[in-house]
């Protein structure tokens, strides 16, 4: 199918030098689709018929390096930006579903793959994919779209959510797609269909069986997204939150829990208005503001006193809201100076201003005021002109004269 898609100059340049070194290449997954949705893609992922090393000669040492163990790809800079380069894959081999077995742990399932590096061709690539809407490749030289599966351009269309083969197979091998699967449902407002949906409801026990470090990426990139409260919402609809974030999913339905999803909605919004950037730290504090105040016995918009043990309160909220998943140390750290300086900049005392301005964590905690401000409906100039966008600059500092000893 001819289309001409808006993909990026790098993304181009890296397709390009690798078809003309004699390698199949082309541009696949999530960016196909949000073109085609007329959304920007996130990333250009860029599937290929050269092997890691292959790709690492195309564009030498300096611009291409290897990474990777469970799944070896290349990273590939061009420009500015950098893409993964992955070499078409084919369904795994025993050898790569058994390894697991060597490990001695019977409750893993039969078919979770714990390798998946058996390279193949551009069509047995497609085949392995998770669903037909992310199986779609991109050739943009020849502006050429292939849908190996014969359902992507289709279920694009009418918005259906269907598994590549058996479904139930599929979250076998990896249990993270039933994650990916939903996002899909909230971030797109598509369906699952009746076959995919009755597998994950038999096989969401299995989602505790995915990594931990595979797990917490997602929740990075739900965090950095500006759909994180839809998400949740359809996480929690289909049994998946109680798993992924159980802190979450026992509130729900909470006051506190109801103000979170309000907060993060109008984050969202704001993020998608160009208002601020897409902060992990940020979103982290906005969902865990409301249980710090309800843990200080305040109600919802009421914010607490500042003092050493609402601080150990924001540490503890901050620290266990989000587990089994473990977010980074310092974005932790940096959603818990935001919830420190809110109360400190509500007072607005002139003694404290030296120490809000020079905090690493102003720009975040504004933003968070304001969010505030927005969700219980007050006009937004107030704040912002008591709070400027820029930290105000300080005159020369006079070093006072103690006098003699």
């Amino acid at each position: 199918m001819k289309n001409e898609l808006p993909v990026s100059a790098n993304a181009r340049s890296v397709v390009t030098q690798l078809q003309k070194a004699g390698y199949e290449t082309y541009i696949v997954g999530g960016a196909i689709r949000d073109m085609l949705l007329g959304r920007t893609p996130k990333d250009f992922d860029i599937s290929t018929a050269a092997t890691p090393e292959e790709i690492r000669q195309v564009f030498g040492r300096r611009s291409a390096r290897i990474i990777g163990k469970r799944f070896r790809l290349a990273h590939v800079y061009s420009g500015r930006e950098l893409f993964e380069v992955a070499t078409f894959r084919k369904a795994p081999g025993k050898k790569d579903l058994a390894e697991h077995q060597n490990g001695g742990n019977d409750d893993l399932p039969d078919n979770l793959i714990m390798s998946d590096n058996s390279f193949g061709t551009s069509k047995e690539d497609a085949a392995r994919r998770d669903f037909t809407v992310n199986a779609l490749f991109y050739d943009p030289e020849k502006k050429e779209i292939k849908d190996f599966t014969g359902k992507g351009l289709e279920d694009m269309e009418r918005g259906i959510v269907r598994a590549i083969g058996n479904p139930g197979l599929r979250f076998e091998e990896d249990p993270v797609r039933m994650l990916r699967a939903l996002k899909l449902v909230g971030q797109y407002d598509f369906a699952l269909d009746s076959a995919t949906e009755n597998a994950l409801f038999a096989k969401l026990p299995l989602f505790e069986l995915a990594s931990s470090s595979r797990r917490a990426l997602e929740l990075e990139k739900i965090l950095q997204s500006a759909y994180g409260d839809r998400l949740f919402e359809v996480f929690h609809d289909y049994g998946l939150l109680n798993l992924f974030l159980p802190k979450l999913d026992h509130a729900w339905g909470s006051d506190a829990m109801n103000y979170a999803l309000d907060l993060l909605f109008e984050r969202n919004c704001r993020m998608e208005e160009g208002c601020f950037r897409n902060s992990i730290s940020l979103a982290m504090a906005v969902i865990a503001l409301p249980f710090v105040e309800a843990a200080s016995g305040r109600a919802p918009g009421t914010l607490w006193e500042s003092s050493q043990e609402s601080d150990a309160v924001i540490d503890e909220i901050v620290d266990t809201l989000f587990l089994p998943q473990n977010m980074m140390v310092r974005m932790r750290e940096a959603a818990c100076r935001i919830l420190r300086l809110l109360p400190l900049m509500e007072k607005r005392e002139n003694h404290m201003l030296r120490r809000i301005y020079s905090s690493r964590s102003y720009g975040h905690a504004r933003e968070l005021l304001l969010i505030r401000q927005a969700v219980a409906g007050k006009p937004l100039e107030e704040c912002e002109a008591l709070w400027p966008d820029s930290v105000p600059e300080r005159g020369p500092r006079v070093r006072r004269n103690r006098g003699r000893r």
